[in-house]
């Protein structure tokens, strides 16, 4: 990588001061999840002596994760809030802050719990619907809050040169570093998630597995990142001028700039309505059809578990087990990272998803090939190509997200965000069913070839379906956006 493929990181860094904040707080907070996953994935392993018994946990977590689905949106939107502008950023910002607060203290309790006695499914039920409801109910609110404390803009044109609008009728405005901190925040995550495989096995050994250790160090550095969010990524105050006082009082909304529109006081599922209504506009086809292809991904990565497959079909080890989360860890650090160079070079977002999810059909398609084996000698192979699989999905996912915060206006974005998440949910409990048979019927290699043909099938109907328009859809480079001999625009032919 040459130095100056990091240019549009380095000067994200440079102008952005708060994405600096974020984005080291986020990274704290993603440390945290990923070194308690160890104490989690071995305390459901202990929990699930039978089908019987993991039925009593997951069906309750389904649930919980669907109705988080179902509030995320209008959530992150200011859901009955007559909010706009820095009103909803400041109230995305308490929403943020106090929910991990919340699910810190959450934690806490768990702690103790551990400590106090043998765990059962019972006694655990609730914090694991709590955190199966937090994980998708403030999601959007959190991918909205990042774009929201970035205070650089470029107008958005279209290909004709003329201003592109959103939902209300006002001009359309791209936040400039939006690419680079997109990709900023999702290789932390991914090297968070290293981290925490990495330090996560060695603290559980020292503590003689004990799990309390990595559930009490998750709740701190949930805590800690909720400190460093209020006060160092306020939206509206620099963080010199924060204080606690600041941040308990209710500042009084200012007036909307000519052209905006304050959001209506409306119920939940008018909003998620709204939302499929911002996606079913003609003008919004090449969106509405990207997140269709994203939301195959999801569907299709629903349909299998690499560490199921290396445990139980190719018969490897733990250690290979371990292994394997690592190295896929890894790859997928360098797939997010690829997103900026892939968007400078290409400047047309739907061309390089559709080449991405392609290749990544091929590839399922051929890790499904090499655990025809089903031996141990398969496994090196198999964790090598499915790596492909993870950096190429991870790509997609962060492809998927920039084409969100692009399109629409600060207060359309967490409907958006809820919507598709809500059609994801749904789409992966009927996966969950449909995979079973599928694999009963003709086992799990055959299973994922055909798994990965269907991917690759799929996305060529949609690019059959949307034609020349949605493969124009994406974003200017950064590039052009902070040269002055060039005209930022939002590459497509659409207004949001």
């Amino acid at each position: 990588m040459s130095p100056r493929a990091l240019d549009p990181i380095v000067r994200a860094f440079r102008e952005e001061p708060k994405l600096r904040a974020f984005a080291l707080a986020h990274f704290v907070d993603d440390v945290g999840v990923a070194v308690a996953a160890w104490a989690s994935m071995l305390l459901m392993t202990n929990l699930f002596t039978s089908q019987a018994e993991r039925a009593k946990l997951m069906l309750p977590s389904l649930l919980a994760f669907l109705v988080g689905t179902i509030v995320s949106g209008p959530l992150a939107d200011g859901a009955r809030r007559r909010l706009s502008g820095p009103g909803l950023a400041r109230y995305r910002h308490a929403l943020v802050v106090g929910s991990r607060v919340v699910e810190g203290m959450w934690l806490v309790l768990l702690v103790a719990l551990v400590k106090t006695g043998t765990p059962t499914i019972g006694r655990i039920l609730p914090f694991v619907v709590l955190s199966a409801f937090t994980k998708t109910a403030f999601r959007p609110a959190r991918i909205a809050f990042a774009v929201d404390i970035l205070r650089k803009e470029s107008p958005v044109l279209r290909d004709d040169g003329s201003p592109a609008h959103d939902e209300h009728g006002a001009p359309l405005v791209q936040k400039t570093h939006l690419v680079a901190a997109s990709a900023v925040t999702s290789s932390l995550q991914a090297a968070a998630t290293l981290l925490g495989l990495l330090v996560g096995g060695k603290v559980l050994a020292v503590a003689h597995g004990s799990y309390a250790p990595l559930f009490l160090a998750q709740a701190t550095l949930h805590l800690t990142f909720a400190g460093m969010l209020a006060f160092l990524c306020h939206p509206t105050l620099r963080s010199g001028e924060v204080t606690l006082a600041s941040l308990l009082r209710r500042e009084p909304e200012p007036p909307a700039h000519e052209g905006a529109a304050r959001e209506p006081a409306v119920g939940f599922f008018r909003q998620l309505g709204q939302g499929l209504r911002f996606l079913a506009r003609g003008d919004q086809r090449p969106l509405a059809l990207l997140l269709v292809g994203t939301a195959l991904v999801e569907l299709v990565t629903e349909s299998y578990d690499g560490k199921m497959m290396v445990k139980h079909v190719l018969h490897g080890s733990d250690d290979a087990v371990r292994y394997a989360e690592i190295v896929w860890s890894v790859v997928a650090v360098l797939g997010v990272a690829a997103v900026p160079l892939l968007v400078r070079a290409k400047g047309r977002l739907a061309k390089v998803f559709v080449a991405l999810m392609l290749l990544d059909g091929l590839v399922i398609a051929f890790s499904g090939k090499i655990a025809g084996a089903e031996a141990s000698r398969a496994v090196v192979p198999f964790v090598a190509v499915l790596a492909i699989d993870h950096a190429l999905t991870q790509a997609s996912t962060s492809l998927a997200e920039l084409a969100q915060a692009s399109s629409s206006s600060a207060g359309m974005r967490g409907r958006i965000a809820g919507t598709y998440a809500l059609f994801v949910i749904v789409g992966d409990m009927l996966v969950e069913g449909l995979a079973s048979a599928a694999a009963e019927a003709m086992g799990l290699p055959a299973m994922l070839v055909r798994v990965g043909l269907l991917q690759v099938g799929l996305v060529a109907v949609l690019v059959v379906f949307g034609g020349r328009r949605f493969l124009r859809f994406g974003l200017a480079s950064e590039a052009s956006q902070n040269e002055p001999a060039a005209s930022p625009s939002l590459v497509g032919e659409r207004a949001a």
